[in-house]
């Protein structure tokens, strides 16, 4: 099915194995409504697993967990209902899944009630040979049971932030952690979670939770600060988040405090050297948002007001932009603050604080003694204690939108560009512009703001093409636009890529069209250091759109050395439908790794009628099976006509300990899928049943085979089948005759 006809997402997929489930009930097998549903599922997973290689949900009884998302619609709600009955714990979708595999997942799902079968959905998948869909069931044995009803148990916010940050815990790949040791903590997740950051901390030798300093080990520093970041950055989204689906204001409040209580009791069960990067990385999550300021308010209450304000003046210095809407906050809490860092035996004398001031402001630039950050708080407290704020003005609501952090953004920007055309700039002097340009581009990426940063690229590129401009500022203006195209400064479009709208998606094409070809390289080794999997399938999705223009820079790096480079390339190449030439296929098909031979059979039928024999015998020959398994897919699905006569010399060659058994059954239905009826001469030794070297698997295969074929075609070889000895192949006869479906369909 093409891709433009559907949207890959996970709530997309989620909809369409709805629908698809739906249609199953009301639609008769080969049903076009029922194929047509299973075929969009099918193609909204495939997108789904390409840039990574599977797709895990986790079940609960309401919901489906994503790899980076939560779904609650009522499409995930029946699925996961349905799943929950059949104590399944996760769903996982393997690279290679076939649509088929989906129509018989489908099929054992209950609808309002278990079946009485009594065995357990893995099983049954396996008995109809579902080979890509794994079943993980539910593990009781932490399931602890009590004398009663009554007794202690979590709140919904605080099961919520502690199994959302234990699931980020587990889905981050540079953290090795092993589920048999959280469970040894006990069942509930906050016991697993302080499990998970020992078991880290002592994988790199950090006992008795004794955080290294800086100069230690840089890997283990490295992970300290991941950790940190993971377990901050989470308790800053709970807070910001608490309390949005309550209607009641007082309820709304409760939540946030209570959360933040939870984010507290987290913040003590850490190790000393980590509660301060944590709480850092909680308080960055919140003063960026322009709604988090009730969740700063709340984890203000819950944590020492001193440790808040530390916290913020350590932001403050790494130069974070905090939002409009929180600086009344923190106001408040330096206000707060202000008694406990200065206690009333610790309060200056008001002369002595007088003096101070007379000290800066006698300099001729203030800037030249920045106030230190004690004194700084201690004037801002004062000054707010004696001096009405809004004193002054009666409304300033004219004039707030040019102090905006955005159109403040755009000034420097032109700014920027201003300055650069200024010919006495020295080297060092052009360097830092552009550093700073690419700063302000970058964020402007970051908050979506497309239209301004194709404003910049228009300048510095007429900038570089004008005659009117001296050679200088045409080279400095191209070394800017060098700089804009970086992978770290490009890398900031990620962060929106999954919140941009349709609508919007031609002005980040218009953008990168600017920036030129060297902008889609660099996206393409973003797309290969991006470890965070929503990121990445982003970054797949957006080069995928630009269509055609990816091919250059894409085939350019089919000589990386990393494998999943070259696999996401392939997988790319074929979403475009360009690029995928026969000199490119036979070198990948070469690679050292199988799951670039993998990726590199599914592009087999971009070929077309390029695709020769010994091509197909390269693949068959593979010392890989799984190689093989999958070019017998494709060939089958794109009926590809060049695989028929290595197909039926592979199945001529004696296979006496049945060890390419199922590889050879599924060999049998590819060339039905084929449909070239010359073949079944060739292979009349699997129909007969005596002196003939097959097995029984592999008669019957071949005649459940002959539904593929034309009724003309194989009217001879089913009346030869009723009269076999074997019952089963009697039945299968019996069935074709009377033109009732096998299931083997195209």
């Amino acid at each position: 099915m093409p891709q433009s006809e559907v949207v890959v997402s996970l709530s997309s997929f989620v909809k369409e194995l709805a629908l698809a489930w739906q249609k199953l009930s009301i639609y008769q097998s080969g049903h076009p409504e029922r194929q047509q549903a299973l075929d969009r599922a099918h193609a909204v997973l495939a997108g789904l697993v390409a840039p990574t290689g599977s797709l895990a949900l986790g079940v609960s009884r309401e919901s489906l967990l994503g790899p980076d998302e939560k779904l609650k619609s009522l499409p995930a709600k029946r699925l996961a209902a349905a799943l929950y009955l059949l104590e399944v714990a996760v769903l996982r979708f393997e690279e290679g899944v076939e649509r088929d595999e989906l129509e018989h997942l489908l099929g054992f799902l209950p609808r309002g009630e278990i079946r009485a079968s009594g065995r357990s959905l893995g099983t049954e998948l396996q008995d109809v040979g579902v080979r890509h869909i794994v079943v993980e069931a539910v593990d009781f044995t932490g399931l602890l049971a009590t004398d009663t009803l009554d007794g202690p148990g979590l709140t919904d916010g605080e099961d919520s932030l502690w199994d959302r940050i234990l699931q980020r815990l587990l889905g981050e790949g540079r953290l090795t952690i092993e589920d048999s040791l959280l469970v040894e903590a006990g069942p509930g997740p906050f016991g697993q979670i302080q499990a998970a950051v020992d078991q880290v901390l002592e994988r790199y030798g950090v006992n008795d939770g004794e955080i290294p300093s800086s100069e230690a080990d840089s890997k283990t520093v490295e992970m300290v600060e991941i950790l940190e970041g993971i377990v901050g950055q989470t308790a800053g989204e709970a807070l910001a988040e608490a309390g949005d689906d309550v209607e009641d204001d007082t309820d709304d409040e409760g939540g946030r405090l209570s959360t933040a209580r939870h984010v507290g009791e987290l913040l003590s069960a850490m190790p000393d050297g980590m509660r301060q990067g944590i709480l850092d990385a909680a308080v960055r999550e919140l003063v960026g948002r322009e709604d988090a300021a009730p969740g700063l308010r709340s984890l203000g209450s819950a944590v020492s007001a001193a440790k808040m304000v530390g916290s913020l003046r350590r932001l403050r210095a790494d130069e974070v932009v905090f939002d409009p809407r929180v600086v009344s906050v923190v106001d408040s809490l330096v206000i707060e603050a202000s008694p406990e860092r200065l206690g009333s035996g610790q309060r200056p004398d008001p002369d002595a604080l007088a003096a101070e001031l007379r000290s800066v402001f006698s300099d001729e630039d203030v800037d030249r003694a920045p106030l230190s950050g004690a004194l700084d708080d201690r004037v801002f407290v004062e000054l707010r204690r004696h001096v009405p704020v809004h004193a002054m003005f009666s409304d300033l609501s004219p004039y707030l939108e040019t102090i905006t952090d955005q159109h403040l953004q755009v000034d420097l920007s032109m700014m920027l560009i201003d300055l650069l055309q200024r010919p006495f700039l020295d080297d060092a002097q052009i360097s830092s512009v552009i550093s700073r340009q690419q700063e302000t581009f970058k964020a402007m990426l970051a908050s979506g703001r497309f239209g301004p940063a194709t404003r910049i690229v228009e300048g510095l590129r007429e900038m570089t093409s004008s005659g009117e401009q001296i050679k200088p500022v045409r080279e400095a203006a191209e070394r800017c636009l060098e700089g804009l195209r970086e992978p770290n400064t490009l890398s900031g479009i990620v962060d929106v890529l999954g919140e941009v709208k349709k609508s919007d998606i031609g002005q980040v094409h218009q953008l990168i069209d600017l920036l030129g070809p060297t902008s889609i390289h660099q996206l393409l080794c973003v797309l290969g250091e991006e470890s965070e999997l929503s990121r990445r399938r982003h970054i797949f999705d957006l080069l995928a759109s630009l269509g055609p223009s990816v091919v250059p820079a894409s085939v350019a790096l089919l000589d990386d050395s990393r494998w999943y480079m070259i696999r996401n390339i392939l997988s790319l190449l074929r979403r475009v439908g360009e690029g995928l030439t026969l000199e490119v296929l036979q070198k990948t098909l070469s690679h050292e790794d199988s799951r670039v031979r993998i990726e590199a059979v599914k592009c087999l039928p971009e070929l077309g009628a390029q695709i020769t024999p010994a091509l197909v015998e390269q693949v068959i020959g593979d010392d890989d099976l799984r190689v093989f398994e999958m070019a017998l897919g494709v060939f089958g699905s794109a009926r590809i006509g060049a695989a028929t006569a290595p197909l039926v010399a592979f199945l001529q060659r004696p296979d006496p300990i049945g060890r390419l058994r199922r590889v050879r059954v599924r060999a049998l239905q590819t060339l039905g899928e084929i449909g070239d009826a010359g073949v079944l001469q060739e292979i009349a030794p699997f129909f007969r049943s005596w002196f003939a070297l097959v097995s029984t698997e592999e008669r019957r295969a071949a005649f459940r085979s002959l539904e593929l074929y034309q009724e003309a075609d194989r009217s001879g070889w089913i009346k030869k089948g009723r009269l076999s000895p074997d019952a089963t192949v009697r039945e299968i006869c019996r069935d074709l005759e009377n033109g009732k479906p096998l299931g083997t369909g195209r």
